[in-house]
C-alpha cells in the first residue's frame, strides 16, 4: 500500500512539473522578406495546326516549330534554353446545332523559351518571335535557382531575429525574466519560392508593324518563417 502511495506522489509531482514547464513558454513565429529583381524570363509559345490527315498537321506543326527555332538562331542570343512539351494530336470535331462532325485534326505544342537576361537579350527574343509566324506565347519573370540560393540565409536568419524580437517583446512587456530558446520547428521549401508578379498574354503577326517593346519588371518577394518556442521565468 505504501508503495502505490509513494508511486502516485512521484507521478503527481513528475506532471506537475511537466505543466508548470509548458506554461512557462512563449510559443512565436518570425517571419522574413526581401524584394528582389528577376534575373530570368520563361515565354511559353502556343503551336497549333489544323489539317485533315495526322501526317499532315505533324508536318506543319514541326514546320512552325522549326520557324521559332531558326528565329531564335537568328536573333544572335545565345543566353536561352528552349524545350519542348505538351505535344497533343487530337480529332478536330466541331460542335453545330447539338451534333458533332469531325473535320481532320488539330495538333499543339508548347515551347519554353527560358531567357538569362531582362534586358538586350529578351528584347531580340521578342522580336525574333514576332518576325517568325503567327502565334501566341505568354511571358513570366523568375528568379534564377542561383539568385534563391543567394538570399536563403538572409531569410532565415531574418526569421530568427524576428521571432527573437516578437518574443522579447511579450516577456518585456509581462515583466518576464531568463527568456531562453526552448524549442525551433523551420521547415525551408515552397515558402521561400517568389510569387510571380505578372503573366502577359501577347498575339503577333509577322505582317504587323512591330514596334520594340518597353519592359519594366517589378521587384518578385521572397519569403521565409520559422517557429520557436521559449522558456521564461516569472
Amino acid at each position: 500500500m505504501k508503495q502505490i502511495i509513494l508511486f502516485l506522489f512521484i507521478l503527481l509531482v513528475n506532471t506537475f512539473g511537466v505543466f508548470a514547464q509548458e506554461s512557462n513558454q512563449i510559443a512565436v513565429q518570425g517571419t522574413s522578406e526581401i524584394k528582389v529583381m528577376p534575373d530570368q524570363v520563361m515565354l511559353t509559345v502556343s503551336l497549333s495546326e489544323k489539317a485533315m490527315k495526322t501526317a499532315e498537321v505533324t508536318a506543319a506543326l514541326n514546320k512552325k516549330a522549326k520557324q521559332v527555332t531558326k528565329a531564335l538562331e537568328k536573333s544572335g542570343v545565345k543566353g536561352y534554353e528552349m524545350t519542348a512539351d505538351n505535344y497533343f494530336v487530337n480529332v478536330n470535331r466541331i460542335y453545330i446545332k447539338g451534333t458533332t462532325k469531325d473535320s481532320g485534326y488539330v495538333a499543339s505544342q508548347n515551347l519554353s523559351i527560358l531567357v538569362k537576361d531582362t534586358g538586350e537579350d529578351l528584347v531580340k527574343i521578342i522580336q525574333a518571335l514576332h518576325e517568325a509566324t503567327d502565334l501566341g506565347f505568354q511571358m513570366e519573370y523568375r528568379l534564377s535557382d542561383e539568385v534563391k540560393k543567394t538570399y536563403r540565409e538572409k531569410l532565415l536568419q531574418l526569421a530568427i531575429a524576428d521571432a527573437k524580437r516578437k518574443a522579447d517583446i511579450i516577456a518585456a512587456s509581462l515583466n518576464l525574466s531568463r527568456v531562453s530558446v526552448h524549442k525551433i520547428n523551420y521547415q525551408s521549401g515552397s515558402s521561400i519560392e517568389p510569387v510571380v508578379y505578372r503573366a502577359e498574354s501577347m498575339r503577333m503577326k509577322a505582317s504587323d508593324q512591330y514596334t520594340p517593346p518597353t519592359l519594366s519588371p517589378d521587384e518578385q518577394t521572397l519569403t521565409d518563417q520559422i517557429n520557436m518556442v521559449f522558456t521564461f521565468e516569472m
